[in-house]
């Protein structure tokens, strides 16, 4: 029975080949982690084809984290980190955030996740883990004041919480959605008053993990992700 065929079939670009025969062949093994690949030249030897294919090829690659690139040097097989793999999605969810409801959605997605964080800090936190907490809260006080620095010592409290559990893969997810979201964040002519009050949630939550409150300690995270949404993007 002959086939109708209804639209041409789809040609792959060269370096699209290439990246998929040498990711199947560090998957596989046979180009192991810490091995330098071949030259550009014997790649594309190996290949046929030109240079920019083979080049393009690796950044895929290095994108992936499946290998790194490094100037004068052999580019070499690696490990994919939980890093390389969310920022793979980055620009898909930057992409996202600009859509209607993109922003609420990814803080809805922050709330759950980070809910999660907070309530196994509050019941696991050691003694040396809640200082770290106390000195992150205490930098963050200092910097009322100074917008930037204050940016930085709210993801370094909110950071501190997601590494209580010692997964490199919920450190990953959090920087990436703090990352995500707060780049999208609008300038704000109140500043100040929002930072105090950020400031003073984050005084609160370390005040139930320090005394193992679970329940109170994520509804007090729950009500503070929420409270900067309402004064970030539901005001006008």
């Amino acid at each position: 029975m002959p086939i109708t065929i209804k639209r041409p079939v789809e040609r792959k670009k060269l370096s699209e080949t290439v990246e998929e025969e040498l990711e199947l062949m560090i998957r596989q093994g046979e180009i192991a982690e810490g091995d330098a690949l071949p030259s550009e030249r014997d790649l594309m030897a190996a290949f046929g084809v030109g240079r920019p294919s083979i080049r393009d090829a690796l950044s895929a690659l290095a994108r992936k984290g499946l290998v790194k690139i490094s100037s004068g040097e052999r580019t070499r097989v690696t490990r994919p980190s939980p890093e390389a793999i969310i920022s793979e999605l980055s620009g898909m969810s930057k992409d996202f955030l600009s859509q209607p409801n993109g922003l609420q959605y990814f803080d809805q997605l922050r709330s759950f996740f980070e809910s999660s964080l907070v309530r196994h800090a509050a019941e696991f936190a050691t003694p040396e883990q809640i200082q770290e907490l106390e000195r992150a809260v205490e930098l963050n006080g200092k910097a009322i004041n100074n917008e930037n620095q204050f940016k930085k010592t709210d993801i370094y409290f909110h950071r501190v919480i997601a590494s209580i559990p010692g997964n490199p893969i919920f450190l990953a997810i959090h920087q990436a959605l703090v990352d995500w979201v707060i780049d999208a964040r609008p300038a704000k002519t109140n500043i100040q008053e929002l930072n105090a009050r950020s400031h003073q949630d984050h005084l609160e939550i370390l005040a139930c993990i320090k005394n193992h409150d679970v329940e109170g300690a994520d509804k007090k995270l729950t009500q503070h992700i929420q409270y900067v949404f309402d004064k970030y993007y539901a005001e006008k």
